[in-house]
């Protein structure tokens, strides 16, 4: 019997340094270390993460899947471009999900899993009055994470987690407007508010109006890229 299990060996180390190698690449990119546009060269990866060209293809191709770098004919791998229509259609997709999200946390979350949504809400706030966009982003992460859990919705979670990593990457770049910190902060308090009085309605909307106001400010800024390359 032992033998014939033999095949489902698990070799923690490789899995662990696939993950740390697509990590590293994801942070590069949502960070604007690897800007859009930027051809990917995978033997300058290989040396730049001190691993085999195995393992940065791997993490490049799962990178595609989440929309974070594609492949134009023969040039190879570059980071990602977003269109304004790119743009439009996530925010506009991921407003109608958060919203549902809201929603239904309201209804379906345990007082426990409001408490610490409030808790991340109140280490947000901290976060920007440190000005740490590391702790920014980490703590909307949470705050996201822990809303769709208590929303109780596999295929919602599924959803929006295939956005994820490309919301990212525009919620870094919105943040970091001028007095956008300030506005943010306000709209994510606004939904804890109207979720501590389990309001799902208010909810809905405050969570839709967060992320029209990011949409707003992330096609300003494409329309500003795009107007210069002119």
């Amino acid at each position: 019997m032992i033998a014939e299990l033999a095949d489902l060996k698990v070799t923690r180390n490789i899995i662990t340094l696939r993950q740390i190698v697509l990590d590293k690449l994801r942070d590069a990119i949502i960070s604007s270390q690897l800007k859009p546009g930027q051809r990917l060269v995978e033997r300058e990866l290989c040396q730049a993460l001190d691993v085999s060209r195995t393992s940065v293809r791997e993490a490049l191709r799962h990178l595609e899947s989440e929309g974070l770098v594609q492949y134009v004919g023969q040039r190879g791998p570059s980071v990602s471009v977003l269109s304004q229509q790119d743009i439009k259609n996530i925010y506009e997709l991921r407003a109608a999900l958060e919203g549902l999200a809201g929603e239904l946390f309201c209804e379906r979350a345990s007082d426990h899993q409001i408490n610490l949504l409030q808790a991340t809400t109140d280490a947000l706030k901290e976060a920007f009055d440190l000005a740490s966009m590391d702790k920014i982003l980490a703590c909307t992460k949470d705050f996201y994470k822990l809303l769709l859990e208590g929303s109780c919705n596999s295929e919602l979670d599924a959803s929006l987690n295939r956005l994820l990593a490309r919301i990212m990457v525009l919620r870094a770049g919105t943040i970091a407007q001028p007095g956008r910190w300030k506005d943010s902060l306000k709209e994510m308090q606004a939904i804890m508010h109207a979720i501590t009085k389990r309001d799902g309605e208010a909810a809905r909307k405050a969570c839709v109006a967060h992320v029209h106001a990011a949409g707003t400010i992330a096609l300003k800024r494409i329309r500003q890229t795009e107007n210069e390359l002119l």
